[in-house]
């Protein structure tokens, strides 16, 4: 996995997923092989961290550390995960 920082929020993506981050507009896209969309983060006028997931993908979110995980649907076992 590999780590990116957001502002204050560490996001961790499964190997074959990366992020553009565009600070001026508070925006991160995260894609995946082939340029396909995974997700978009974006901080609201309010400082609120939104996610938009694009595609089949985990998210999971500790609002308590501050640190959000991205892992593609495909690469986990989902009887294991529910």
């Amino acid at each position: 996995m590999s780590v990116n920082e957001f502002f204050d929020w560490k996001i961790s993506l499964d190997d074959e997923l990366y992020a553009v981050i565009d600070e001026k507009a508070r925006k991160m896209v995260v894609m995946g092989n082939f340029i396909e969309l995974t997700a978009v983060l974006w901080l609201d006028q309010n400082d609120v961290l939104q996610l938009k997931p694009m595609w089949d993908c985990v998210i999971s979110i500790d609002d308590a550390t501050k640190q959000i995980t991205i892992r593609s649907a495909e690469s986990l076992n989902m009887k294991e995960e529910c």
